[in-house]
């Protein structure tokens, strides 16, 4: 047999159920399936007694088992799941689940208003009424519309999250509870590196963090922390709040406006050096901020296009010789990250990260201007 579910991409195939009933009780010896390279297993019953209030315990085993893979969101799993359902008790999925590789693409859409028709009525069916009734009865509720929930999620690391200007990698310790209708979330997703694309730039996120402190999955605190150096400023650009209205903040070191270092960010110069088209639109990209609309990323539709674990874009660098560049890197495997940096005039460069451990790595560097590094890289948040 298969299984598929279009939304996220899951698929198991050469699903085999190997099972015997005693009474009305359903043994399930054997249940293998394939999902992607990893595979599932499980065992247990499932009791057909209504007086009993079908109880069923069911335990299956996930080893790197591909959850999802569709444009937005792919993950795979390994771990073990049990499902156990008792007299006068919802069901309940409990376990503890390691995501060796999770993939997420944010998506923001605008909102979408549907007009309401007036003067519109619904015609009465013609020919003769039927004995039966207008229509089939309604059906009653599955078993399973409604399961308790107790996961233990953990991510080391390789929660690669990109989209809205955001190319990172996220490490996850969490605990999914409450329902199926409404899951409760607790723990924190921290960053372990990655940068912000903003208005061209490519801002180093220095700090990264998702909490849930109402428990709504869909609607975390998030706090984003990331900085740039423009000329002899230190631009530092702050997103916080929830995840359904987030706000955006500059901070900068010597001091400026708000005014004044977006409009470096946005033409790398002050506000007073401004043509009049440039000054209008930065005031657009202020009325933007404020309001947190959003905007097209076309790195983000490159990098979609052509799978590219990292894009993004640097400024010049006259101590090297390079222009505006643009760098384009890829996970080899899950410790070695390689980069291409290259600009209109022919500077080239190709950087090595080997990630020793989570907080040591090892960097080297060679052509550009014709010299080759090699370095060390500590670094842990206090």
């Amino acid at each position: 047999m298969t299984y598929e579910n279009q939304t996220y991409g899951t698929k198991l195939t050469n699903i085999v159920v190997n099972g015997r009933f005693t009474g009305n009780r359903l043994e399930i010896e054997q249940l293998t399936a394939k999902a992607g390279d990893g595979t599932l297993q499980g065992k247990g019953f499932i009791s057909l007694a209504s007086a009993d209030g079908y109880p069923m315990n069911i335990q299956a085993t996930l080893d790197n088992a591909r959850l999802a893979r569709s444009e937005n969101i792919a993950a795979r799993a390994t771990g073990n799941l049990t499902l156990e359902k008792v007299a006068g008790q919802t069901a309940l999925l409990s376990g503890s689940l390691r995501l060796p590789e999770t993939r997420y693409r944010i998506v923001r859409e605008g909102a979408a208003q549907v007009p309401v028709l007036t003067g519109v009525r619904r015609k009465p069916p013609a020919g003769r009424q039927r004995i039966s009734g207008d229509g089939l009865a309604a059906v009653g509720g599955s078993l399973f519309d409604l399961i308790r929930l107790d996961i233990a999620l953990k991510a080391p690391d390789e929660i690669y999250v990109s989209g809205m200007g955001l190319e990172s990698e996220w490490s996850a310790d969490i605990v999914l509870r409450g329902t199926t209708q409404a899951p409760q979330v607790t723990g924190e997703i921290e960053l372990v590196r990655g940068t912000l694309g903003f208005a061209g730039r490519s801002f180093e996120l220095q700090e990264g963090r998702v909490t849930f402190p109402t428990g709504d999955a869909f609607d975390p605190a998030i706090r984003l922390i990331a900085s740039d150096e423009i000329e002899t400023v230190t631009v530092t650009v702050s997103v916080t709040g929830r995840a359904s209205n987030p706000q955006v903040a500059f901070s900068s070191v010597p001091g400026l406006p708000q005014d004044e270092i977006v409009s470096r960010i946005l033409f790398g110069d002050s506000i007073t050096t401004l043509s009049p088209l440039q000054a209008v639109q930065l005031a657009a990209s202020l009325n933007t901020l404020s309001s947190g609309g959003g905007g097209l990323s076309p790195l983000g539709a490159l990098q979609s296009a052509t799978g590219i674990d990292r894009l993004r874009v640097l400024g010049p660098d006259d101590t090297l010789g390079r222009g505006a560049a643009l760098a384009a890197g890829q996970y080899i495997t899950k410790d070695i990250y390689l980069e291409v940096i290259t600009d209109a005039r022919g500077y080239t460069a190709t950087q090595l990260e080997i990630s020793l451990t989570r907080a040591l790595s090892l960097l080297s560097q060679a052509g550009g201007s014709g010299q080759s590094n090699l370095s060390i890289r500590y670094r842990k948040d206090y």
